[in-house]
């Protein structure tokens, strides 16, 4: 929806921060092309870039409460916006869920982040006090980065790249962090910047600053459980048309990712009366990975998209990668995703938005989220994978990094996952599907929702994703993981609950993930050559060339082998983009 900015110094009247917030705000204006605004009050230096979805006039910020005690700066989407209104009362002088966050804070203070449901990072400043609270969703399907300042004093922003001008120099990579993204991407860049110094706030997470301290605390953890009664498919399809009606709620076109898996077909089939004649958006290649070649693709999505599109009334409109751009995409992803490129699939999530984007649309609906929180990654069936985080990293590929470095990254990460999964299982320590699956959420499902949320902000396009209702979470999180994969089959529990909604070829269809461009490998090769010939010096001080270069003379590169070309490549696109100092 927006790109939100503030500086808050103690020590100096927030009018003094103008020309720090402007240019933070210049660099967030990819998320807001319908205009910038400003508003100084107290310490706090607070901008807005607009995506503007509703009420175009009357959802200007940063916005005041009617008491005029709080002054809000906010990105997201409300999907329980008619809820709160009723329980608030009103009057309200706009249409816009904007309004509903700051007078909910106005009435509950910061107890009103267990009332929203829906996909959102704010910053609100209590004037009268003299306090800031910076907040992130559940999921954290909305970014929000931070750097600390002197004083406890605090600046944050949409993408962590517009803090950059703050630091005042180069900016240092966090090696530890860039190290992870290189060996276990999946699980990497959300729980720090790989900028030192610059922090993301975590998903469910609520940070308070003051004169006096900086702190911050966790507000929601989703938890499956192998305890309790299964929500029955009526509860579950419900919760999900609710959460479809929510998001196709704009003042502006919307369209849809389609894949023709279940979670994008069951979105279209419940969002067909907003959707109706609306464009939809999927990936073609000439010849899509096949499925004995990869970990995550188990089938070409294009027939399954074609079909699904003409059952709801969709407009399809193909997508391709442009190949003989390659160079100049990794290059563009590399600027936008200030976690670094990890996936492959970045460059056709890039190709989608660019779509969306040509074709006028300001939102899309997405099913991202689906997989992770009801079980939907067949890989998790096996039982080598369960036992041992480090084997799916070594199905996902993992840059060699110079032992003097790092002597064995891989085994220190695992340890750190291990720790991390049974910390998180609670209870049900011990139960291999129950911790893989907290491992996925807690790491897997930020990155996805980071990768998304850049990529398509980056043409001005809001990714709208229903899976992330906090209704719908908690059904899901009564589905043990063992009820879920039952006979061997990933999402058993919500298949069931869309049967009717959806057709049986999409009720069979193996969970296939976004598809690559087969095609890519050698070009892949070719460009590390290119960058190894004069390597910026954190790729040189990173990647162990001597290990690596037997990739650049494979035939035909395996996925874990592209993979780990595309993270060098990335790597070094991505320092040399944000001007990164050598080590």
């Amino acid at each position: 929806m927006c790109g939100v900015a503030g500086i808050v110094r103690f020590t100096r009247p927030a009018q003094a921060s103008d020309s720090a917030l402007a240019a933070v705000c210049r660099r967030l204006a990819h998320r807001g092309p319908d205009g910038t605004t400003f508003r100084y009050v107290g310490a706090a230096a607070l901008g807005h870039t607009r995506l503007a979805m509703t009420d175009r006039e009357g959802g200007t910020q940063p916005f005041v409460s009617a008491c005029g005690r709080y002054t809000l700066v906010y990105n997201g989407e409300l999907y329980n916006d008619a809820a709160l209104r009723a329980k608030l009362g009103g009057p309200f002088r706009t249409r816009s869920d904007t309004e509903t966050v700051v007078e909910a804070w106005a009435r509950w203070g910061p107890a009103s982040v267990d009332r929203l449901d829906g996909m959102f990072a704010f910053f609100v400043w209590d004037e009268a006090r003299q306090i800031g609270h910076a907040v992130r969703d559940p999921l954290g399907v909305k970014p929000l980065a931070y750097l600390p300042l002197p004083e406890r004093g605090l600046a944050f922003a949409s993408e962590a790249q517009a803090l950059l001008p703050l630091l005042g120099t180069a900016p240092r990579a966090d090696l530890e962090i860039v190290v992870e993204q290189l060996v276990a991407a999946a699980f990497s860049g959300t729980t720090r910047s790989p900028f030192a110094g610059i922090d993301y706030l975590q998903p469910g997470q609520v940070l308070e600053v003051t004169r006096a301290e900086r702190r911050a605390w966790s507000y929601y953890r989703w938890a499956p459980s192998s305890r309790g009664e299964p929500p029955s498919p009526a509860a579950l399809r419900d919760a999900l048309g609710d959460a479809v009606r929510a998001c196709v709620r704009a003042d502006v076109p919307l369209g849809i990712f389609l894949s023709g898996g279940l979670d994008s077909t069951a979105i279209a089939a419940l969002a067909r009366p907003a959707l109706d004649g609306q464009p939809a958006f999927s990936l073609e290649f000439d010849r899509c990975t096949a499925p004995h070649e990869s970990v995550l693709i188990a089938a070409d999505d294009a027939p399954y998209a074609r079909r699904a599109a003409a059952e709801h009334g969709l407009v399809l409109r193909p997508v391709r990668l442009p190949r003989e751009r390659l160079a100049e995409e990794l290059r563009a992803i590399a600027r936008a995703n200030d976690a670094i490129p990890a996936w492959e699939q970045e460059l056709s999530q890039r190709s989608l938005a660019r779509a969306a984007a040509e074709a006028g649309l300001r939102g899309v609906l997405v099913g991202d989220a689906a997989d992770e929180t009801h079980h939907g990654y067949h890989f998790l069936l096996d039982e080598a994978v369960r036992a041992a985080p480090e084997r799916m990293l070594d199905r996902l590929g993992a840059v060699p990094i110079r032992r003097e470095v790092d002597p064995d990254p891989g085994a220190r990460l695992s340890t750190a996952y291990r720790t991390l999964m049974a910390e998180r299982a609670g209870p049900d320590a011990g139960d291999p599907l129950i911790e893989t699956s907290q491992l996925i959420v807690a790491r897997w499902l930020p990155r996805l929702l980071h990768n998304g949320d850049v990529h398509c902000m980056a043409f001005g396009i809001e990714p709208r994703v229903p899976f992330a209702s906090r209704a719908l979470l908690a059904l899901a999180a009564r589905v043990p993981p063992s009820l879920a994969f039952a006979g061997g089959v990933e999402k058993r529990v919500l298949r069931a609950a869309l049967r009717g909604v959806v057709g049986a070829a999409f009720l069979a269809r193996k969970k296939s993930a976004l598809p690559r461009d087969p095609e890519l490998g050698v070009a892949y090769q070719e460009e590390v050559r290119q960058i190894l010939r004069d390597p910026h010096p954190l790729v040189a001080t990173l990647v162990d060339g001597a290990r690596l270069a037997p990739l650049l003379s494979a035939a035909r590169p395996s996925e874990p082998e592209r993979a780990q070309l595309f993270r060098v490549a990335c790597l070094h696109h991505w320092a040399v983009a944000h001007h990164v100092a050598s080590p």
